[in-house]
């Protein structure tokens, strides 16, 4: 599924806005977490039809994440950077995305365990909506610009999203 979704990502980077591509994405895999809350709490351990429905939702949220965020945040990231720093910035804003991976990795049994997997995805689904609205609100366009008037804007802070348009799709 994560092949599937990067082929479709991929397919489409050069069509739709990355902050487009990042609200599409957050708020389908913010979705995802709440129905899988929402069916770890319905449906009640033991009851067949429970790990086939949390499989998946669980593989929606992979297609949504592979398919919209995954390709679009190693694009934009390797975009908004100036110049001078887009080395060590990319290198730093790269190793702070892995060690998160690892601490939810590392983390996610215990979290389970410890409150559930309802509460847990809950959980989950809030940290969504909270880089939602810092999507929304703050990270710039940089789809169709080049990376001169890029780094032009992040640096006089002219690129701004309330001051750009978001295209749904462009051919």
């Amino acid at each position: 599924m994560a092949v599937i979704g990067g082929i479709f990502a991929l397919r489409n980077m050069g069509r739709l806005d990355r902050r487009l591509t990042f609200i599409i994405g957050l708020s389908l895999t913010t979705t995802f977490h709440i129905l899988i809350s929402i069916a770890s709490n319905v449906l009640p351990a033991g009851n067949a039809a429970r790990p086939l429905v949390i499989l998946l939702l669980t593989v929606g949220f992979v297609l949504s994440m592979q398919g919209f965020l995954n390709v679009a945040v190693w694009a934009w990231l390797a975009e908004i950077f100036p110049l001078q720093i887009r080395v060590t910035a990319f290198g730093v804003a790269a190793a702070f995305g892995w060690v998160a991976n690892g601490l939810v990795s590392l983390f996610f049994p215990s979290l389970v365990s410890g409150v559930g997997m309802t509460l847990t995805f809950l959980i989950f689904a809030g940290i969504g909506v909270l880089v939602l609205a810092f999507v929304i609100f703050t990270v710039p366009e940089t789809r169709g610009r080049t990376l001169e008037e890029v780094e032009a804007g992040v640096l006089t802070g002219t690129i701004f999203p309330r001051r750009t348009k978001i295209n749904v799709i462009s051919r």
